[in-house]
């Protein structure tokens, strides 16, 4: 339901096209350089399906997919003679760049030649999604359910009345045993674990069976040209929503910076950190699927007089590190392009295969609250003109702008509004980077938006007390009243501490650059302008 959202969403837009029955042949890349933006080095062959309808029907994909599963010891010559039978005419499409986002038996990472590196246990697992009928009270609690004898339970309640059940099946893995699985098989071993309450189903929306292994291919990217994505380049169990998760922000982490470069204002050195950025994540990823798999599967613990118990010690833990990880709120990238080294920790080496040869260098001390390289946290301001309370993630939202967040500090003391009067002055220049990196027809805020927070009472201070640069004037809008904020109590909220909460001086303030994905890439004073602009050098396309 919610992949015919995105697609219907896309068709209405007409900027995408999808394209379902379409298969892919062969593929192939050029060694052309990843800096030409106008190259096309990416070619794939692709066989039309005969049936046109195939997109329109679920059940009509569900089949057609059983056709062509292809085994990973079939030999070209049969996959080639099983698509000819379906195809009545083939192409060849020719990109600069391709995503493949195909799952655990990606066909595009075997025609690259990578493997899957890694391990797995022999213990199957039933996951089925079910509308339980039941006498277990907390059924619609997201639970733990172990036995001392039979095994556990990981208990997700969903839409609709349905549940999902991780079931653990105390059976060994061989091709025998899988093809005898049925979910009548997966809910026997729910009834035992249950045991003395009871659990059946008439509906059944879902069901798999899957060995807990973790595994990662050791490329994500193949010259800069071809990216592998989620299921793709890296395999564990499906607990908890780790997959769907760590995917998309595997996706949205390469999509904004693709989408930066074929519209010609980043450099394509900056995909040089998809790989650097998002192995690091599925490295933790899978780290974090064999905790959870060792806690899930363990037995209980016996104490000294034989009497069983259950240890639930560590699952409060564990499910709150979770939830950061998978929120995305918890994972910290490393100095690249795109992060700048912290406090004079400065690497003349090449950092993550790019050569820099005077790094730029953030003063973390500035905004002790804020971690460099992770997500920029949201906390309550108000609105200078409008005296209303606004969550500072509401006015970041994701379009693929960078953000500068001036913090101004106190404007009623006359040195920090000389900085910023100064500050101001550098960021109307008409070389500036406001100007520089965007199209001049384009409006101002385009590629970078500025918005200010002052720490002064909003009372006390007004539009007029700061540059027009930081809310700029249109001949037809007027003013933009929404780039200027204040760090002030709201009169039915509570807010007010957002300097505190950042770690920042009220007087002094500091800069802050913001990636597109909101992750935290310079911290400076008011005076590094110089350094914002050096930050900026290395990634963005000058346009004027």
């Amino acid at each position: 339901m919610i992949e015919q959202t995105l697609v219907d969403l896309t068709n209405f837009q007409g900027k995408i096209h999808v394209e379902r029955s379409q298969l892919p042949q062969q593929l192939s890349v050029s060694s052309s350089s990843p800096e030409d933006r106008h190259a096309h080095p990416v070619t794939v062959e692709v066989c039309r399906l005969r049936n046109d309808k195939l997109h329109s029907s679920r059940n009509t994909r569900e089949e057609t997919r059983s056709h062509l599963q292809i085994k990973a010891d079939e030999d070209a010559a049969a996959i080639k003679q099983q698509r000819a039978a379906l195809s009545e005419d083939v192409e060849s499409i020719h990109a600069k760049y391709l995503i493949a986002c195909d799952g655990a038996h990606s066909w595009t990472r075997r025609q690259l030649g990578l493997p899957m590196e890694g391990d797995h246990s022999e213990s199957i697992w039933g996951v089925i999604d079910i509308i339980p009928l039941t006498n277990f009270p907390d059924i619609r609690q997201g639970c733990y359910i172990h036995s001392a004898t039979e095994g556990s339970i990981l208990n997700i309640p969903r839409e609709n009345r349905i549940n999902r059940l991780y079931i653990q099946l105390g059976l060994e893995d061989n091709t025998s045993t899988r093809s005898k699985i049925t979910p009548r098989t997966i809910i026997a071993a729910a009834q035992r674990i249950m045991a003395p309450y009871t659990i059946d189903y008439k509906v059944c929306d879902w069901w798999s069976v899957y060995k807990i292994g973790q595994r990662l291919s050791p490329k994500f990217s193949v010259q800069n040209r071809i990216f592998l994505a989620g299921d793709a380049v890296h395999t564990h169990s499906p607990k908890s929503g780790q997959g769907m998760n760590v995917s998309m922000q595997d996706a949205y982490n390469l999509g904004w910076k693709i989408g930066a470069i074929v519209t010609g204002r980043a450099k394509p050195a900056i995909l040089q950190t998809y790989e650097a950025e998002r192995r690091e994540v599925a490295l933790d990823l899978l780290e974090t699927d064999r905790q959870v798999a060792r806690l899930y599967s363990r037995r209980s613990m016996v104490s000294a007089d034989n009497a069983t118990k259950t240890d639930s010690s560590g699952f409060g833990s564990m499910r709150e590190r979770m939830s950061e990880f998978l929120a995305g709120v918890g994972i910290t990238y490393g100095e690249s392009l795109l992060v700048a080294a912290a406090d004079r920790q400065v690497h003349m080496q090449p950092v993550n295969g790019h050569q820099r040869s005077m790094a730029v260098v953030a003063k973390t001390g500035l905004a002790s609250g804020v971690k460099l390289g992770a997500r920029m946290p949201s906390y309550k301001v108000l609105n200078q003109a409008e005296a209303r309370p606004i969550e500072l993630a509401d006015m970041l939202p994701s379009d693929g702008r960078w953000r500068l967040l001036v913090f101004a500090g106190d404007l009623k003391d006359e040195v920090q509004s000389r900085r910023i009067s100064n500050l101001g002055q550098a960021l109307a220049a008409p070389n500036s980077l406001l100007h520089r990196y965007r199209p001049s027809e384009w409006p101002l805020d385009s590629v970078i938006e500025v918005l200010t927070i002052l720490s002064s009472p909003r009372t006390e201070t007004s539009l007029q007390d700061i540059p027009d640069i930081f809310h700029p004037y249109d001949q037809d809008r007027g003013w933009d009243y929404w780039k200027m904020f204040v760090d002030d109590i709201a009169a039915h909220e509570s807010s007010g501490d957002a300097y505190a909460r950042y770690g920042i001086d009220r007087r002094d303030g500091c800069l802050i650059v913001c990636r597109p994905d909101l992750h935290v890439g310079y911290i400076g004073a008011l005076e590094d302008f110089g350094e914002v602009e050096r930050y900026f050098e290395a990634i963005l396309v000058p346009q004027s």
